[in-house]
């Protein structure tokens, strides 16, 4: 589900008190499907007021970085060296260490 935002406009009621009412009622409504809910009190550019309000779905629930992840003591308590899989170190050259001349 995405974001709701409905408006309510003091013109579209004879009064505001019915607009911020009526907005309230919505409110109780979407929240009773589980949505979270925020309202603020706007004015327009004549001068009236405007009611609005936003709804947006619950934050999904997210996996921590080391959620799953065995802890420090748990890996080593399991590490057995002699099951580790071990593989040739590749050959290198032994490289001679640079020489510099100072005059």
């Amino acid at each position: 589900m995405s974001l709701i935002q409905e408006v309510f406009m003091e013109t579209d009621w004879d009064e505001g008190v019915s607009a911020r009412q009526l907005r309230d009622q919505r409110m109780q409504e979407l929240q009773a499907q589980g949505l979270i809910c925020t309202s603020e009190n706007l004015y327009n550019v004549q001068g009236q007021r405007v009611f609005v309000l936003v709804a947006s779905p619950p934050p999904k629930e997210r996996m921590s970085r080391n959620e799953g992840m065995p802890t420090r003591e748990e890996r080593s308590a399991s590490a057995d060296p002699s099951s580790a899989p071990t593989r040739p170190l590749p050959h290198r050259p032994v490289r001679s260490l640079p020489t510099f001349e100072t005059r």
